[in-house]
């Protein structure tokens, strides 16, 4: 069977639904905006603002305006306090004579070990000269050969003799 096409012969326009959402909406809120604003200002209004402007800056004048603090007063002020810190600290210094002497050699060990300073032994060896490294005495035995052997004894195992 064939299919019959009914025809109305109503047609509708090219590109008609193209821009028809939009074409709705402003006329939608065409309709629901009201015509005017509901404001209106009294005649003459501007004109006797003005006028009463005028008279409140006649009526009132405006008071001088002293600053409390001068440009003038703070630099005096604080060139007076600087010169004060400089005395003071002057004054103040005590001849403590620091020494290598006065340092122990545990504070200057604890003070590399503790991460403070980021000081390695190469760093130590650059500064050290050769007098320096010869007047290095270093204790000859250390560790007891007991107490080397206890601890190699209770520390280490086979296997890792074996891989080693």
């Amino acid at each position: 069977m064939k299919e019959k096409k009914h025809n109305t012969g109503l047609n509708v326009p090219d590109g008609y639904f193209d821009n028809f959402e939009d074409r709705m909406m402003l006329k939608v809120m065409e309709e629901s905006l009201p015509k005017s604003n509901g404001f209106k200002v009294p005649e003459g209004y501007f004109e006797q603002f003005e006028v009463s402007a005028q008279l409140t800056n006649e009526i009132t004048p405006q008071p001088a305006v002293i600053s409390i603090f001068r440009k003038k007063t703070l630099l005096y002020i604080s060139g007076v306090a600087a010169s004060l810190l400089l005395i003071i600290s002057l004054i103040n210094t005590k001849d403590d004579n620091l020494s290598m002497d006065s340092l122990s050699a545990e504070s200057v060990e604890a003070y590399i070990n503790g991460d403070i300073a980021d000081i390695d032994t190469y760093d130590v060896m650059a500064m050290l000269n050769e007098e320096d490294l010869e007047s290095i005495s270093l204790h000859s035995e250390v560790v007891s050969e007991e107490n080397l052997e206890a601890y190699l004894i209770e520390n280490l195992d086979e296997t890792s003799l074996l891989i080693e």
